[in-house]
């Protein structure tokens, strides 16, 4: 996934800051003890947020013990303990570095090909225990990355509906994963479903520039009116908060409450105005 589910650090809480980073640390540790130490490079904010959540509307309460970590080995800090939460996000971490995996493949140069077709099949061994665990959500991922790719190949012809609609169908469907009760799990589909179209939009801002330079498809390409496209945005963000609002949250609700109501919003603010400053240079 690609880092933008994050909260706006400003307003948090000196506790609720360290606790946000014992969580970030837990899942960080947790991929090390999962898949090894060279799983720590997929972490993310949003599987970050993933972890939190998933603690958030479960009934174990959140543990954390002082650690240390490799990248400041003489101080430990406080990170989340290796629990249900932390590894739901880890594997599903891994899930999604396989689909990258393949999707790099096939639209790399002939150099970054390489790399990544080597990594390839490493990663399949890994997430080949994930695959037999999560089923459903390995089914998920895969159909995500081909509905992509048929997705793109429309060129011009796609609608950014139809673009953001392999990414946000299979966040609903890992979302609700995370719960067993009909309604939360409707809850979290919806949530899932914005987020991941949401996640889709800001990619698209941040990749737009590269894209062009390579000839890869962007669907910025076909929204001439930057506004129309920023009121998208900001308008899939604030249903996602939407569905946020409905759910019972246990544990970390100042932090998720920052996430979604402040975090989200102020990340595509930075991410348009970064744009109209490219585009003011390039002028």
């Amino acid at each position: 996934m690609f880092g933008y589910i994050k909260p706006l650090e400003p307003q948090l809480k000196v506790c609720e800051l360290e606790s946000y980073k014992a969580v970030y640390c837990g899942v960080c540790r947790g991929l090390s003890k999962r898949f090894g130490p060279a799983a720590r490079c997929t972490l993310s904010y949003d599987f970050t947020f993933i972890a939190m959540l998933h603690a958030a509307i479960n009934d174990s309460a959140p543990v954390f013990t002082p650690q240390r970590c490799p990248l400041n080995p003489f101080k430990k800090r406080p990170h989340l303990d290796y629990c249900d939460s932390v590894e739901f996000s880890c594997e599903m971490a891994i899930l999604m570095l396989r689909e990258k995996c393949a999707d790099n493949v096939a639209d790399s140069s002939f150099l970054p090909y390489l790399g990544w077709s080597i990594l390839t099949p490493v990663i399949e061994n890994i997430s080949s225990d994930v695959e037999k665990k999560h089923p459903d959500a390995s089914r998920i991922a895969r159909e995500m990355t081909e509905a992509q790719k048929k997705a793109e190949a429309l060129g011009s012809e796609a609608k950014i509906d139809i673009c953001c609609d392999p990414t946000a169908s299979a966040l609903g469907d890992i979302y609700s994963l995370m719960s067993k009760d009909k309604t939360t799990k409707r809850i979290l589909k919806r949530m899932g479903y914005m987020l991941g179209r949401y996640m889709y939009l800001c990619d698209a801002i941040d990749d737009f520039d590269d894209d062009v330079k390579k000839n890869q498809f962007n669907p910025l390409s076909n929204y001439p009116d930057d506004s129309e496209f920023d009121a998208v945005l900001r308008f899939t963000a604030a249903e996602a908060a939407n569905a946020y609002a409905l759910l019972d949250i246990k544990y970390f609700k100042e932090i998720l409450d920052n996430i979604m109501f402040m975090g989200l919003d102020a990340t595509a603010h930075s991410l348009i105005e970064r744009r109209k400053k490219r585009h003011e240079k390039s002028i």
